[in-house]
Parts: structure tokens; sequence; C-alpha cells
């Protein structure tokens, strides 16, 4: 979020002093993005990569802070959970050979947390949901140790006035009910950033929004919540549902804090922050020190840290990030990617992310002409549910009227536009081609990390196996392959 948290209960003065600091800072904002130049600069990108920390048994350990303290890196960040973790990468330019760069530094990451957590013989996983999770590992005692925490939980709270409720549908069903906002601490993601001109943020971000239900399909890695078999992408509806803090009883219901979106942005980021402002009350009113229009150190560009930390308590799959360092620039970060399963499946996910956004975003006024907003929306909790078995509303190619395609087709079909979107943005062929060559494989074998993941159990559950002891040896196939770096594709069934 930025900002230190030090507090746990807030006053009305602090709400209402905070609002007003978010009401100047949008006016600030607003006067920024019309002054030409602003957050103008060459494309790079970013991603913040969450695991799970699991002991010999494949349980969950609760060691992010041991791992955090030995480490000592600045890069490392304790999630919500103290079985989670999360390594920031640093930004890379888009020029050049970035995907590989991107790779090596996941890779390294996973390679120092796993040599950390040797030595309580334990282990690092890259996955959406792990397959052993229990209920007895979502309790109060599962939170990491932070004021931030506790605040969010203490105010999510206040605002629910009842247990958070989760019920999700597929195979199988789960329903389950916390106190406590650990429940979203089961989920894993991949968050990527990239840094956008002003100018061209809302057509980016609508590109976004367009394709992220396609990629999703394919990078599904969460089939699995508390070992039962729910959606490809379970992450979806169990992070919407476990910080829902809306009333059931209120006369109006705002939308939920995890959300898809409201409807396309029409001329400027600007928008997005407005729209948060006015929708969500604010969880941490916490008052900078700084006035919103003074910049921070090493910076020329107004701080407006109250819009910041208000920003990072509502969480949209795709959202927009204002950043001061420098002069200042904007960010769209991408957050619907899980975890895992590798190193090169995370890259290839990635590259077809960016590839779709930058090829779809030049003619993006005629693909929204063709696809209210409802549909987009739509789409995402298709994918979620379905993964590559999907049928997606999407303009046919020639009549432009939307007709329900199966997700693998469309896929095929804007695969081959990938290299170009890459190419505009700098990225070159060399640096791709490795990666667009896994995703021919995925879509060739029909497989995904939820895909295998079911595949899987089905096969230890067929020799005879237990639900719990089959997500057991799951994981620890998973484990396995994971090491080797392979794609998805090619993970093998052995027993």
């Amino acid at each position: 979020m930025g900002a230190v948290i030090d507090r746990e209960a807030f006053s009305a003065s602090d709400y209402q002093h905070f609002g007003k600091r978010l009401r100047q800072s949008l006016d600030i904002l607003h006067e920024l993005l019309g002054q030409p130049g602003f957050g103008v600069g060459a494309p790079s990108i970013g991603a913040e990569l969450e695991a799970y920390i699991v002991d010999g048994r494949g349980r969950v350990a609760l060691l992010n802070q041991a791992l955090l303290e030995g480490l000592g890196d600045p890069q490392l960040q304790l999630e919500l959970n103290r079985f989670n973790i999360e390594y920031n990468l640093a930004p890379l330019s888009l020029s050049g050979c970035p995907m590989h760069a991107l790779e090596d530094q996941l890779r390294l990451a996973l390679r120092r947390l796993e040599e950390a957590a040797s030595a309580y013989r334990a282990h690092i996983v890259p996955i959406g949901i792990l397959p052993t999770l229990r209920r007895a590992d979502l309790g109060s005692h599962a939170m990491s140790d932070l004021p931030r925490y506790r605040a969010l939980e203490r105010e999510l709270q206040r605002m629910r006035g009842e247990p958070f409720d989760v019920e999700i549908r597929g195979e199988d069903s789960v329903r389950v009910s916390s106190d406590h906002v650990v429940l979203e601490g089961a989920n894993t993601s991949l968050q990527v950033h990239l840094r956008v001109d002003p100018e061209r943020f809302a057509d980016t971000y609508n590109a976004a929004q367009l394709v992220t239900p396609l990629v999703l399909a394919l990078a599904a890695n969460s089939p699995l919540f508390l070992q039962r078999l729910l959606w490809d992408e379970t992450r979806i509806a169990l992070f919407k549902q476990s910080v829902d803090c809306r009333m059931r009883d209120a006369r109006w219901r705002e939308p939920a804090r995890v959300n898809f979106g409201q409807g396309w942005v029409r001329q400027s980021p600007w928008e997005l922050f407005a729209e948060a402002v006015a929708l969500y009350p604010p969880i941490l009113p916490i008052i900078a020190d700084a006035w919103p229009e003074d910049s921070p150190s090493g910076s020329t560009a107004p701080g407006l840290a109250e819009l910041r930390l208000h920003m990072g308590t509502v969480w949209p799959w795709n959202r927009a990030v204002y950043d001061p360092v420098g002069d200042g620039h904007l960010r769209l970060e991408m957050r619907a990617l899980p975890s895992g399963p590798t190193a090169v499946d995370m890259v290839a996910n990635v590259v077809l992310m960016l590839g779709l956004v930058a090829a779809l975003r030049d003619d993006i006024a005629r693909w929204l002409s063709a696809m209210p907003f409802r549909y987009a929306e739509y789409n995402f909790y298709r994918a979620a549910q379905s993964g590559l078995d999907a049928r997606l509303l999407w303009p046919h190619r020639k009549h432009h009227r939307l007709e329900e395609t199966p997700v693998v087709e469309l896929l095929e079909r804007l695969l081959p536009d990938v290299q170009c979107g890459l190419r505009s943005l700098g990225v070159g062929e060399a640096d791709t081609g490795p990666y667009l060559a896994v995703i021919g494989e995925r879509l060739a074998a029909r497989t995904s990390g939820a895909v295998w993941q079911r595949r899987a159990l089905s096969h230890f559950e067929g020799q005879g196996r237990s639900r719990s002891r089959a997500c057991q040896r799951l994981l620890e196939a998973y484990q396995a392959a994971m090491a080797t770096n392979r794609p998805v594709a090619r993970w093998p069934l052995e027993d």
C-alpha cells in the first residue's frame, strides 16, 4: 500500500479529514494529467510474485516473518497470511530482452526463497491455491502480525457487521464463514505492472479488460480450495467474497471492492481514481505528514499519499496506479494472473497478456463498439469458472455481431497478432518466441495448470487414494515438476 500503517483504530474526524485530502488529491491529479509531457516515458514492466510456504508434508508453514528476517532483502514483503510471501521484482525496460530477464528474476527469487526455507525444512510453492489447504489453516493464528493487516481486518469487519461468507460451486461445492479476512490469504498471484503514458492509458486499460478473460482461461492454476474441486481459477470468486464488506441489508450496495470494473474508460485515467473515491468509503484513513501537493524526496511530482493509500484498498482485477517516483508516472496493474506453475509458464502468461493488449489497443474503439462492457465482465467470470472449456462472447470476424466462441479458438485466432503487439512495445522477437511456443504447446495440449491439477487428482484418486491423500500426492508431483522449470504442458503424471 506504500504508507506505513501504525494504527488500528480511527475516529470520525480521521475519516472526515482523509476524505477532504482525497478530494484535494483528485483535483491535483486532474490538473497534473492535463500537463503536456507528464508521465511520458519508455514503457517498462514490473511484477510481484506471491507464493506459499509449506512444510515437508505439504502443509502450510507459518514462516514468512522468519524468511523475511533471514534474507534481509528489501524486495521481500509479508503477505496477509503467515504462510505466504511476496517478492517484488525489479522494473525492466521493454526494449531488448525483458522477458528472459523477467524469467531470470523469477527463477532467482524462487531459488533464494527455497534456500531460505530449506533451513526450516520447508519449501516454496508458486500456485494459485494450495491443494492441501485445510479449514483449520485459516484461523486468526494465520494472519501476519502487522498493524496494517490488523487495521484492515478491523475496518472491514466494522463495515461488514457479520462474518465473511464464501460460497462457491463447481464440480464440488464449498461454503465457509469466517470472522477474519484470512480466507483471502488462500490466494497467491503474479501481479504485473505496465508503465503507460497517460494519453494511451484509457485505450491500454480497455484493451486489458477485453483480453484478460482470454489470458485467464489459459493461465488458470487454482481448481481446488479446501480440497474441493471448484472453478479452474477459484481465486477469482474466493478473493471477491472473502473481503466483501458490504452489509446485506443496506438500501443500496456499492460494488464489491474486488471487482472487474464499472465500465469502459471513456477518456482519461482520472476517471478510475475518481470512481474509487466516489464509490468506496475509506478503510485506512491515515493522514500523511506532507500535503498531497508536496513532492516526496527524490521526486518532482506531488505525493498524493492519501489517494495512493485509498487506491491500495480497492482491488479491481486491472487497477490504475499513480507513482510519484522521479517525475511521476502511471502504471496499469494487472492482478488476475495466478502464481505458478513455473517461471517459464508465468512469463509466457505475461507475454500473452502484453502482446494482446498492445495488439488490440490501437483499434480499441472498434472492438468496444461491438462489446458492451457487461459482456466483457461476463467473459471474465466464465473464463475463471471453466478455464479452457469456457465459451466466451466475442465479435465475429466479419459481421462483428457477438457470438459464443470457445476460448481456445479465440486464442488460436489471435495468437499471430501477439508478436506484432509485442514488437510495437519494443520487445524483440527472439525474446518472445520461446514463450509464444509455450503458449502454443498449452493450446495444442488443451492444458493449463488447473487442467493438470484436475487430471492429477483424478489419477491419484483412481488409484484408491482418499481425497486428502490424493491432494497431498498431487502437490508432491507439482513440486517435483515445478523444480524442473519445464512448461506445464509437458508435465508427466507419474506415481
